[in-house]
């Protein structure tokens, strides 16, 4: 870890600033071996074998102590096998790979967050695309999937991190990043809704958030092809999550790919739910705004008035909206003046 990125790292579980402990290993400006310190938490995260490990027990549940496992068993022959993913569906790895890169739409300065790293076939692309100036950080629940990241980055000019850390409870501060990526890692989040909402967290306003997971979608569900897909892994028969992108979330695409099974959501990160020119006047008889329509309802009355208001409000050639709150307001003001009295 390099001295100067300290600020970007926060106790995942408080969210406080971390220190450096004195008695950790510098080098050029590298933390070798030591590790960081959580003062109120009285946590220690260690620093070695080229990682920081962030994991605590309490993070080991759910899905995150099946992927962590499950991939820990996997990690040495990952490489050998994962171009299956691809030749299953007739597919060229590679471009689909660099299909989701692009969605990013990175610039060579950017400071880039992965996701679900693992072995790094994605980081290796992604690197390609930086400069000195930027820089990626490479997150994984396994450890012994991101060794052979590091490894595999070893010699790449372009400054890297590497994190052992729950996608859940991600230990960066605010707007640390410029984009994040994470193909086929969502799936295993022991809490997705928090895991989505993490992602748009630490990304700065304005940058791009890209995610990918299986997934058979409704229209090829009943067809053999998505019935074999399905029986061979259950999670293909998980729903997209579109009630857990966050409010954050602008500009939403969603997309079917690498044999239409897998969809891949990208979106640009905004400041809290969208804001709209909701006093904007709207044309027409019913007139008002949206603002209007929605706070300013009151009680209905019976058919019989809203016929007669109908057909008075027309003569007067003002819109509803309008016709209506200049009588309101009259009334209720020569009541509220005879109470005054």
């Amino acid at each position: 870890m390099k001295v100067s990125n300290l600020s970007k790292y926060r106790c995942p579980i408080s969210g406080e600033e971390l220190e450096i402990d004195k008695s950790s290993k510098i080098i050029d400006g590298k933390v070798e071996d030591g590790f960081l310190l959580s003062k109120n938490t009285q946590k220690k995260y260690f620093i070695r074998n080229g990682y920081i490990d962030f994991i605590t027990p309490e993070q080991e549940i759910k899905g995150a102590a099946f992927a962590r496992k499950y991939y820990s068993g996997i990690a040495k022959t990952y490489d050998e096998n994962v171009h299956i993913t691809f030749e299953l569906y007739n597919e060229n790895e590679e471009n689909v790979r660099n299909r989701m890169i692009d969605l990013l739409e990175l610039k060579p300065n950017y400071k880039v967050l992965e996701v679900s790293a693992g072995t790094g076939k994605d980081s290796e692309l992604i690197v390609k695309k930086l400069s000195q100036e930027g820089g990626l950080w490479c997150l994984d629940i396994s450890p012994d999937m991101l060794v052979h990241n590091i490894e595999r980055l070893r010699s790449v000019r372009i400054p890297t991190e590497f994190i052992v850390a729950s996608a859940c409870a991600l230990p960066f501060a605010d707007n640390s990043f410029d984009a994040l990526y994470c193909f086929a890692g969502v799936g295993h989040f022991p809490d997705m809704p928090k895991g989505l909402k993490e992602m748009a967290r630490v990304v700065n306003p304005g940058g791009k958030v890209v995610f990918c997971e299986k997934n058979v979608p409704d229209w090829l569900r009943e067809t053999n092809y998505g019935k074999i897909c399905i029986n061979n892994n259950p999670m293909f028969a998980e729903p997209v999550p579109l009630k857990h992108i966050p409010v954050d979330a602008r500009n939403v695409g969603v997309r079917w790919i690498n044999g239409n099974v897998h969809y891949v959501f990208d979106y640009t990160v905004g400041v809290g739910e969208p804001r709209g020119n909701f006093d904007l006047e709207l044309p027409g008889e019913r007139g008002g705004t949206f603002n209007t329509r929605y706070y300013g309802k009151l009680e209905g009355v019976t058919p019989e008035t809203k016929s007669k208001a109908l057909e008075a409000q027309k003569r007067t050639g003002k819109s509803m909206h309008k016709w209506l709150d200049e009588i309101i307001s009259r009334e209720a003001e020569k009541i509220l003046h005879r109470g005054t009295k």
